[in-house]
């Protein structure tokens, strides 16, 4: 199966159709065209990518949040306005910031043009319209009730959004000086130590152990450097290659999951997530079952969207979800599991779960900020620490060559 854009001509109208489409062959991408009234004239096929390259196009082709948010806002503030799904569809294209995006509703309002449903036309940019997504839509339209399903999805990904930011800010710092060591690193091999090489081969001395690890190290960076990058880059494909297996993502976030520090975390997180879609979902009117179905294919996390997903057939059974996230205490505290089954036996279970998600979000938020402040003195520490075993490395041997001369 391979990714084809293409370009055609309604034959009845002899309008240009652009697009994105999936097809075994172009011949067969012709014939699904010809079907539809399109004949094709142009097409061109995607290439498969190494794990660098696409590793670079899933980071500038993805849609980002904040574009999804601003869609769902935008077109629910149209729709309330008064204006149709074409023309709002149309302004919403000419707006966008993202290409990816741009492209996306280009193809939407082509597909909406020749008949098919909103959701139908969006099925096919999951990188666009997430499956999360897409439910809203459906609800939206199979109801009548599109522009009340946009508002509720605005605000669901708009707490997203706070979500990740709250994630990202804390975690901005600490790369920050990571990264600053390591550039200091790499000028110090390039640029100061073979300089004090120079000088101490013109002395009869031997070296401190620090001195030599420094200036073996300093030699290597520099005959391979260029090899050095490269592995690192290629490393960092895999690693990103082999995270979108579900296997490799499983082990690695389940390992995560049970570390001391970020464990605690990554529970906060999925936890706030896992309240505010499923509140959200309910309170667009998808039914229960199909609201556990839709979180277990679309948690990020392997662990809960299992247990989300097995979850589905025990409540099918008539059973509350309270009584079987009891056997899941590592990943649903007995706070949750309680607060879960006082909105069961309530019946107001989406507003429960909404309150849940504020104290999840806010707990989120608050111990990313806290973890920026414990991590200052570590960081402080380690850059200490660097500075201090390069210090040695370079001053020790020169208290030999003062004694030497």
């Amino acid at each position: 199966m391979g990714t084809y854009t293409f370009e055609g001509r309604n034959e009845k109208t002899g309008e240009v159709v652009r697009g994105v489409r999936e097809a075994q062959t172009h011949a067969l991408l012709g014939q699904d065209l010809l079907s539809e009234g399109v004949l094709l004239t142009k097409y061109s096929k995607k290439e498969q990518k190494l794990p660098g390259a696409s590793l670079l196009s899933s980071i500038f082709n993805r849609v980002p949040v904040i574009e999804r948010v601003l869609f769902s806002r935008y077109f629910a503030l149209m729709l309330k306005a008064g204006m149709d799904v074409k023309k709002s569809l149309q302004a919403l294209q000419q707006q966008t910031r993202s290409k990816p995006m741009k492209q996306a509703l280009e193809s939407v309002y082509q597909d909406i043009e020749r008949g098919k449903t909103l959701a139908e036309s969006m099925k096919k940019f999951p990188g666009a319209f997430p499956p999360i997504f897409l439910s809203f839509i459906e609800v939206g339209e199979t109801t009548g009730r599109l522009q009340e399903s946009l508002e509720v999805l605005a605000a669901q990904l708009q707490k997203e959004y706070e979500l990740r930011k709250a994630v990202m800010g804390g975690m901005l710092y600490p790369l920050v000086i990571v990264l600053s060591l390591l550039a200091v690193g790499v000028a110090m091999m390039f640029f100061v130590v073979p300089k004090l090489v120079e000088v101490f081969e013109g002395f009869n001395v031997e070296l401190p152990l620090p001195t030599r690890v420094l200036i073996v190290a300093s030699d290597i960076f520099q005959s391979y450097w260029a090899l050095l990058f490269v592995g690192l880059f290629m490393f960092i494909g895999l690693f990103f290659s082999l995270m979108k297996t579900k296997s490799f993502n499983a082990v690695i976030n389940n390992g995560l999951l049970f570390t001391p520090i970020i464990g605690p975390i990554i529970q906060k997180i999925n936890l706030g997530r896992f309240a505010r879609n499923l509140s959200s979902l309910l309170q667009s009117g998808v039914s229960f079952i199909r609201s556990l179905d839709i979180l277990g294919q679309n948690t990020p996390h392997p662990s809960y969207a299992k247990v989300l997903a097995e979850s589905k057939e025990h409540v099918k059974q008539g059973k509350e979800l309270s009584s079987f996230l009891e056997g899941y205490q590592r990943l649903f505290p007995p706070i949750v599991v309680n607060v879960i089954k006082v909105g069961e036996e309530t019946g107001a279970i989406d507003q429960v779960l909404a309150e849940m998600a504020l104290f999840y979000e806010s707990e989120v938020d608050q111990t990313m900020k806290n973890l920026t402040s414990i991590m200052e003195p570590l960081l402080m520490v380690i850059v200490g620490l660097a500075v201090g075993a390069l210090a040695i490395s370079i001053i020790s041997p020169i208290y030999d060559l003062v004694n030497v001369i």
